[in-house]
């Protein structure tokens, strides 16, 4: 691994670099909502997220001091979910440059707001626990040694705050994160079938 990255705790001011480097990998899963949307609510998003008290974000820094890589997680994923219903009005003004582009966007964002809820029957991710959520580097600049260790170090402080294991979702067709989080030990929990045909993998991992 590279002597020249430095991992660090994110803050609300990197949310624009954050957004960035998920807006870089974007290409990687195409049919994901987050890759349809574009930086203007990206920014937004992990303004909000990099605000909750629970979020547990960690950055990997270049030696120029550009985040070129990041691991989110959260240690109440029911807290999250109810952070971001509070915030729905500023996430859908966000939102109104990609629906312009496409405007097919509705429906998803409308499925996913409302999975939010904890009386939705609708699931896409986990809703309760400590949760695994992006896990990115950015395109241009791929390390992977250097990615793996920032997995191990997100889950290492995960685990420090008192967080036994995590629940993470996978895409079934994303087989390379699904084969590393098995290697790692991660357990099938079960297999969903997504609104638009997707099947994804919910597994629960333990570190500590």
């Amino acid at each position: 691994m590279s002597d020249t990255i430095i991992f660090r705790i994110a803050k609300p001011s990197d949310a624009g670099q954050i957004a960035l480097v998920q807006y870089s990998v974007r290409d990687y899963n195409p049919i994901g909502i987050f890759s349809k949307m574009d930086l203007f609510f990206l920014k937004r998003y992990y303004k909000i997220i990099l605000n909750d008290p629970y979020e547990v974000v960690i950055c990997a820094e270049n030696e120029d001091g550009k985040i070129v890589g990041f691991n989110s997680a959260t240690l109440n994923a029911s807290w999250q979910m109810k952070t971001l219903r509070k915030h729905w009005l500023s996430l859908g003004v966000s939102a109104i440059p990609s629906i312009i582009k496409s405007p097919k966007l509705i429906k998803n964002l409308v499925q996913r707001f409302k999975s939010t809820s904890e009386k939705s029957s609708e699931k896409f991710v986990y809703g309760k626990g400590a949760r695994g959520e992006f896990w990115a580097w950015k395109k241009d600049d791929s390390n992977t040694l250097d990615a793996v260790n920032l997995s191990l170090k997100s889950n290492k402080i995960m685990a420090v705050l008192g967080a036994s294991h995590i629940y993470i979702e996978v895409d079934l067709d994303n087989d390379k994160v699904l084969a590393y989080h098995k290697a790692m030990k991660a357990e099938v929990e079960q297999i969903i079938t997504l609104p638009d045909g997707r099947q994804r993998a919910l597994l629960k991992k333990k570190i500590k």
